[in-house]
């Protein structure tokens, strides 16, 4: 029997021991709940929309592999010069002392060679341009010579309007800086309208080549989709890619809804392929869904995992679907595109679901994120020109991204699409290896030779 003062000591001590677990059990859940919103504003930036080029190195699992493989030589684009092609011109370097005692020298039968690749400094022309009215008795109306090689009423002439472009379409140049490198390389003073009314000036000739780069993608056989963001005079718009093997086009919209996802739909019998995105969904045609997206899905579980069995039930769910994956690229590589192949390879990622034993938070969630694309995985083993992933669209809006953290947003409707053309003539010639202001150039000029205004 215990006495009074210990009954006493034991309720004080029993009082102590349980506010201190209900202060437990308040910090765990203040910590919980941060533990959570970190989850959160850790998926806004490793997600399964998270491409691996948006990863840096040091993040990465396979860096020491990468490291220790062998780099194949970067060989020279055609026509690109270097110091390594047959020199233009020879100088010959002779002297008359020693430079270092002022001595007599003798001359040896030894000749050293280095060839060096100089740079000549640009030479700009302010031309003015005198052009003769004359009559037409036949027509019966003034007319006047055309200046060849330049934009109507454009300050600039082509060479320069096109070299603005490549400045701010190619190589992501903001307004401010084109501004800044106009007047420290060449000392002409050019404002950011002025910049921004030649870009939009573009527009006008490059219609006809957008076109036929829509009808391109429309007869593709295969087209890869994807959208993100971009921003004009503050408000929130979606750039749409639509990649081929032939074409890049890119559209901005203002709504990321499957009616902009229909602005280019291919033919009866291709094939559209796109991540998980339910505006997909609508698109007419056959579809294959993005395994990358998929396998950085499986990667990155969004929930915390309750018990250890769900560990390891997941690892082995992600392993096998990882397996069938591979095993059905091998099956590419091997074999001819099949129908019955699809099927038998359909048939096995429904059992492997449906193997689970114990289905977690994360288990449910990539097993349904599968279950409501059925059969949508495989459809590159039945044609030859489909990839199973959508990376081709994805490194077409990786340059569009750039340019938006640099940019930041256009200033309204016109320099917006003229922008959106500009960049898909750009993304079309970087895919064939072409040169984009020789592409620009070609494409202007023809237009202006096709009926141009003077």
């Amino acid at each position: 029997m215990h006495s009074e003062e210990e009954w006493q000591e034991l309720k004080a001590a029993f009082a102590k021991t349980t506010d201190r677990i209900a202060a437990l059990e308040k910090k765990v859940a203040i910590l919980e709940n941060e533990n959570t919103q970190l989850r959160k504003e850790l998926r806004k930036y490793r997600n399964e929309n998270t491409p691996s080029g948006a990863i840096p190195p040091y993040l990465k699992d396979e860096l020491q592999h990468a490291t220790q493989e062998p780099k194949e030589p970067i060989e020279p684009k055609p026509n690109q010069r270097n110091a390594r092609a047959a020199p233009d011109r020879v100088k010959k370097h002779f002297l008359e002392a020693c430079p270092s005692c002022g001595g007599r020298l003798k001359k040896k039968n030894r000749t050293y060679k280095r060839t060096v690749l100089h740079l000549m400094p640009a030479q700009v022309e302010n031309v003015r341009h005198e052009c003769q009215a004359y009559y037409c008795k036949k027509c019966r109306k003034e007319v006047v010579p055309k200046i060849e090689g330049t934009l109507p009423n454009c300050k600039f002439d082509l060479t320069t309007a096109i070299f603005i472009s490549y400045l701010f379409v190619a190589a992501n140049n903001s307004m401010g800086g084109i501004r800044n490198m106009f007047l420290d390389l060449f000392g002409v003073g050019i404002c950011k309208a002025t910049i921004s009314n030649t870009l939009t000036r573009l527009k006008e000739y490059l219609g006809d080549e957008y076109a036929y780069l829509e009808q391109q993608a429309i007869e593709a056989a295969a087209r890869h989709r994807d959208e993100t963001g971009w921003r004009m005079d503050g408000k929130t718009f979606w750039n749409w890619v639509v990649a081929t093997k032939d074409a890049v086009v890119y559209k901005l919209e203002r709504r990321r809804c499957h009616s902009n996802a229909l602005k280019i739909v291919g033919r009866k019998g291709t094939v559209d392929v796109s991540d998980g995105y339910r505006a997909y969904n609508k698109l007419t045609g056959r579809k294959q869904r993005c395994w990358a997206h998929l396998l950085r899905l499986a990667r990155n579980p969004e929930h915390p995992f309750a018990i250890e069995q769900d560990i390891g039930d997941y690892k082995r769910l992600v392993q096998g679907i990882g397996k069938i994956y591979h095993e059905a690229k091998d099956a590419k590589r091997k074999f001819k595109p099949c129908a019955a192949r699809r099927k038998r390879f359909d048939k096995m990622l429904l059992g492997h679901l449906q193997s689970v034993c114990w289905h977690s938070k994360n288990s449910n969630k990539l097993i349904n994120y599968i279950m409501n694309l059925e059969g949508e995985w495989f459809t590159f083993l039945e044609f030859a020109e489909v990839e199973p992933t959508n990376n081709r669209a994805e490194r077409a809006l990786r340059h569009i991204v750039v340019k938006r953290k640099i940019s930041q947003q256009s200033r309204g409707d016109e320099s917006m699409e003229s922008y959106a053309m500009q960049a898909s003539l750009y993304m079309t010639a970087h895919q064939k290896g072409e040169s984009y202001a020789n592409y620009l150039q070609h494409v202007v000029e023809e237009k202006l030779h096709a009926g141009g205004k003077s």
